[in-house]
């Protein structure tokens, strides 16, 4: 089954019913946008959605998504055991609050209206009730509608290893949408608004929409109230249950759960572990938000295994994508009731789950062919021999911070820093080719940028400007997450790393910036015949190596600082013509 997929059969049906409702949102604010047209183009485009959307079986698959939805946002908040969680967790609990309670009276005097009471609610109906009174309001509710569902969006699909490749495309899109939206909303509000101070264009608007009665009016205010008190109610019972599991805490026996790095904590029964870690605030990866569609959360049971309920559909599923061990658990799904001891085997911070939280199951050993870069700054050891120590921390510090943005811009993975130099891998996301050109691109920028270090540290450096040398190699390495216990991490090894450390040493005796392999360059689509090319012996390979000499990172050609998201045919074929 798909990561996207993943999940227990609940949490797949909340998935469903939030793409219907995204579905709804989109084709409907696009709709809005139309009135940058003409009120008469929505008012087009709105037949033929209702066409769909009020038939039987679209009234069946909308109103059913809605109320599984909401219906079950409120179950998972009353079953909550902490308060604790990731912001957007709580932004999307707090809007899914929120978007309820505002949009009720839009349902009520449309859908409602038009199926209890006749009204023709198309867009000139609407706008005149909204405009301009109420369009604050509306406008408010359009966006923390669509809000709430990008975010929902973007942390669904980031488990997946497409989206990177889209993801700005995407954010372009979900900008561009309430914009539109926003932007016909008004142009047809200022259009329908003369309507109003128009005695015989309103009378006619009214007969041919079959406007509410005022006794209807009453019974539809009357339901808004009604079915507001009702949420209310629901959401009211919600918080009881939220607010009974805190009490019920001091009631509960209490056990130990025990992280093998520290601490350990009491906890009472009833709480999954992943809770228990947010209810005592011990840092815990969690990527999916507990729903078992990754497996950032999963922990090494070191003592308690047994004790512990066997792991349902959801969990094994993802369990056995990852190839996990038999004492492995995700920390979302088991819920202790005795002492026990775990491992976090996920370490907490985006740059350190890259990748991994796609469930592709490199943690536990892959070869990929990847491009690495080693990089190292120029006599700073001589230099910090003059500072103090918390002078040589900030400079080092500030000189990595304008470094690992240039990597981090070109989806570079900083695997470690060796003291004054840093390896990064490249292509994980996106395959060696571009991987190579992005490795090409970061030391291109990495050049650049030092002239702006160099001036903003001129004084700590005492006027002597940092220079670096850079060492460029791509082939197969073998990648997974290596050390003991809680101290493991993810890193790459094998001849292709060593020799791109190699090359790195190699910069100070050729007296040059950036010595790269020629297969790196060639597969960037780089013409290597305006560089010094030349066979190198490189320690721990059997033949020579044939390398390329750049005396700077900035004289590769200038095209190589196309954005990292411009891949595919086009993109090579721009390359190789350099």
């Amino acid at each position: 089954m798909t990561v996207l997929l993943a999940g227990s059969f609940w949490q797949r049906l909340r998935l469903a019913s939030g793409l219907t409702l995204f579905a709804f949102a989109a084709t409907h604010f696009l709709n809005h946008g139309l009135g940058l047209v003409s009120v008469e183009t929505m008012e087009a485009a709105h037949e033929l959605r209702t066409a769909v959307t009020r038939s039987l079986p679209g009234s069946v698959v909308l109103l059913g998504a809605l109320a599984i939805h909401v219906g079950l946002a409120l179950l998972r908040i009353a079953q909550r055991s902490t308060v604790r969680m990731p912001p957007w967790e709580g932004f999307q609990i707090l809007s899914g609050i929120a978007i309820p309670l505002l949009l009720i009276p839009h349902i009520v005097a449309t859908r409602v209206a038009w199926t209890f009471f006749g009204v023709d609610d198309g867009y000139a109906y609407e706008l005149i009730f909204l405009w301009p009174g109420k369009a604050l309001e509306q406008s408010a509710l359009l966006v923390l509608v669509w809000v709430h569902g990008c975010i929902g969006m973007h942390f669904w699909l980031r488990l997946s290893s497409w989206y990177p490749r889209w993801q700005n495309v995407l954010l372009a899109l979900a900008v561009a949408v309430p914009i539109l939206a926003l932007a016909g909303f008004v142009t047809a509000g200022r259009e329908v608004a003369d309507l109003a101070f128009d005695d015989e264009g309103l009378a006619e608007l009214k007969a041919s929409s079959h406007w509410p009665s005022e006794g209807d009016i009453a019974k539809l205010i009357a339901i808004i109230t009604w079915t507001r008190i009702g949420f209310a109610s629901l959401l009211i019972a919600a918080g009881l249950s939220l607010f009974g599991q805190a009490i019920m805490e001091f009631f509960r026996r209490q056990f130990e759960v025990a992280y093998s790095a520290g601490p350990t904590v009491h906890a009472p029964e009833g709480p999954t572990l992943l809770e228990i870690s947010r209810m005592r605030s011990v840092p815990h990866a969690s990527v999916c938000g507990g729903r078992a569609r990754c497996s950032t959360c999963r922990v090494r049971v070191e003592q308690g295994l047994e004790l512990l309920a066997p792991a349902g559909l959801a969990e094994r599923r993802t369990l056995e994508r990852i190839s996990a061990a038999p004492d492995v658990r995700l920390a979302c799904q088991i819920r202790p009731r005795d002492d026990i001891k775990i491992s976090r085997l996920v370490k907490s911070g985006e740059m350190r789950l890259r990748k991994l939280l796609r469930g592709s199951g490199d943690a536990h050993g892959a070869e990929r062919t990847l491009a690495v870069m080693f990089l190292d700054i120029r006599g700073f050891t001589s230099l910090s021999q003059a500072k103090l120590p918390y002078d040589v921390v900030f400079i080092l510090n500030r000189l990595f911070d304008f470094i690992g943005r240039e990597i981090e811009a070109e989806r570079g993975w900083i695997d470690k820093y060796l003291g004054d130099g840093l390896m990064a891998v490249f292509g994980r996301e996106l395959g060696p080719e571009e991987g190579c050109r992005q490795a090409l691109r970061a030391a291109r920028r990495i050049d650049l940028v030092l002239d702006r270090a160099n001036d903003e540290l001129a004084s700590e450096l005492g006027g002597v400007p940092v220079q670096v040398g850079i060492g460029l190699h791509v082939g197969p390495m073998v990648i997974g997450e290596i050390g003991y216990r809680d101290t493991a991490a993810m890193t790459v090894i094998g001849r292709t790393v060593n020799a791109s450390a190699r090359l790195e040493a190699m910069t100070k005796e050729e007296g040059c910036q950036l010595i790269a392999s020629a297969q790196l360059m060639q597969l960037a689509g780089v013409r290597i015949e305006r560089f010094v090319v030349k066979s190198a012996k490189v320690r721990g390979l059997d033949e020579p190596l044939e390398v390329v000499l750049v005396p700077r990172a900035r004289d590769l050609p200038d095209q190589m600082l196309a954005p990292a998201v411009a891949t595919g045919r086009a993109a090579a074929e721009g390359d190789a013509r350099h």
